[in-house]
């Protein structure tokens, strides 16, 4: 995963899956406000709202064609190395189970 700036003070998110090609993209205002979803530079019909909490803390609502599948509480840590998110999807959408899981992200 990479993060940069972009956005008048948003973030732009690039996931990159571990033993494909395939790279999920999505630059958000980190307002709250839909930002689409992008797989492989084309809409996935998926959006999310991000928006900081604090300096350290995002809570994301996630959807697919306008409907909620859950939220996300992400924790970033003091050195910037970690981020912690823990998921809520109460809708299932692309394979993502319903119910709460907790993602652990590592910059190397």
């Amino acid at each position: 995963m990479t993060i940069e700036a972009c956005c008048n003070g948003g973030r732009r998110v690039i996931y990159r899956m571990v033993g494909t090609e395939t790279v999920m993209t999505i630059a958000s205002p980190f307002d709250g406000s839909d930002a689409p979803v992008l797989v492989g530079d084309k809409p996935s019909g998926e959006t999310m709202g991000i928006k900081w909490v604090d300096d350290h803390h995002t809570i994301t609502v996630v959807k697919m064609n306008g409907k909620t599948l859950g939220t996300s509480k992400a924790t970033f840590s003091a050195d910037g190395k970690t981020i912690t998110v823990e998921n809520d999807y109460t809708a299932t959408a692309g394979g993502q189970p319903v119910g709460k899981q907790t993602e652990i992200w590592v910059r190397k």
